[in-house]
């Protein structure tokens, strides 16, 4: 009997020690620079001002309100220094219903899926890249500005960026977190049109219209 209770607890202490070393291994592996060739295709082509559709939540209710998002508006910039990591700007973002604007930048670097990652995202092409700590400024509902001046943000400690680009099939998906007011926006995952950019403003128009339209459908203010 003994034997059985000390064979047990050998058997969960062995079981807990594999789940262990499995999550410390796959953490490296998260941690590790992607692959060279993978970003450098990336930087070929994930740079410069490129519209994405985002979904954008405060306090988890959603603003955009439209199932097809709001197109914004982002700028890829990267490193000179240092190949794996990038820069993604955010600049003068808002949509009707979410009554404030937002700057946000950040820079995340390139990084190996964990295991996890690559059962979700599956195929060749895909690259990690992660963010945290970035510089938020802007303007609130009344008008007032919030942390900075309109040209340089204060760092807001726990905002972060998290997201997956193919270079492939130059599919995207990311989420930015602006620890502020309990802001986020939700880049759902899209393949990356850069023509987009030279009908942006037009297109921005018309989902303003659409927003109107549906506020208006639904009763909400």
């Amino acid at each position: 009997m003994k034997f059985k209770k000390y064979f047990i607890a050998f058997f969960l202490a062995l079981t807990g020690f594999i789940v262990l070393s499995s999550c410390s291994s796959d953490q490296e592996i998260t941690e590790g620079n992607a692959d060279e060739a993978l970003v450098e295709s990336a930087k070929n082509y994930l740079n410069g001002d490129i519209v994405l559709s985002t979904k954008a939540t405060m306090s988890g209710v959603d603003k955009t309100l439209l199932a097809t998002g709001c197109p914004t508006k982002f700028k890829f910039q990267w490193s000179g220094t240092d190949k794996q990591t990038f820069n993604i700007s955010l600049l003068g973002f808002t949509v009707g219903a979410m009554g404030m604007t937002i700057n946000f930048k950040c820079d995340v670097k390139c990084t190996e899926l964990n295991s996890w990652e690559q059962k979700e995202y599956s195929g060749s092409g895909w690259i990690k890249f992660k963010g945290e700590n970035g510089s938020c400024w802007g303007q609130n509902e009344d008008g007032s500005d919030f942390d900075g001046d309109g040209s340089n943000g204060s760092v807001v400690k726990g905002s972060f960026i998290q997201g997956y680009y193919n270079v492939n099939t130059h599919q995207i998906q990311f989420v930015v977190s602006y620890n502020m007011m309990n802001v986020r926006s939700d880049c759902f995952l899209q393949t990356i049109d850069k023509n987009r950019i030279n009908n942006y403003a037009a297109e921005f128009k018309q989902y303003e219209k659409d927003l109107a339209a549906y506020k208006k459908e639904h009763g909400i203010k």
